[in-house]
């Protein structure tokens, strides 16, 4: 008898409930229809009318694959919880654009995050052109 090898779901990882991790909730609010672009407004931290002006383009230019994409959207991504007092600090955390940074610490994030992916593409460098790549790769041709 085979057994069905499911992964198991990790809860603090990325769902609907926690917005994807991204900050992503329809916002139904601030929103006209289901509050899928004001939702994705906050999350980008643009204005309302931006993200509902992109939506608009991508319906004159990709019809159908935006209005699915909606659609999906509407069912993929929670209702924004109404806001608690304490909810009203400024936590950036999950934000895509952290404009409130300053521009140094921001570059200097870019760095660390370009150093940490040369070190990656080093070590992956260096595992492929190894003795132990080459033996492995004949052994599996077998």
């Amino acid at each position: 008898m085979m057994r069905c090898n499911r992964k198991k779901r990790d809860p603090n990882g990325p769902n609907k409930a926690n917005g994807y991790k991204r900050n992503l909730y329809r916002n139904t609010r601030d929103g006209k229809i289901a509050g899928v672009c004001a939702g994705f407004a906050d999350s980008f931290e643009i204005p309302v009318w931006v993200a509902r002006l992109i939506f608009i383009s991508l319906v004159i230019f990709t019809f159908q694959i935006a209005l699915i994409g909606y659609v999906v959207a509407i069912f993929m991504l929670a209702k924004r919880q109404p806001r608690t007092a304490d909810d009203w600090g400024h936590d950036s955390s999950n934000k895509v654009f952290n404009y409130h940074k300053p521009a140094s610490s921001r570059l200097q994030d870019i760095r660390d995050r370009l150093r940490r992916l040369d070190e990656q593409v080093g070590s992956m460098e260096g595992y492929v052109t190894s003795k132990k790549y080459h033996t492995n790769n004949q052994i599996n041709d077998l």
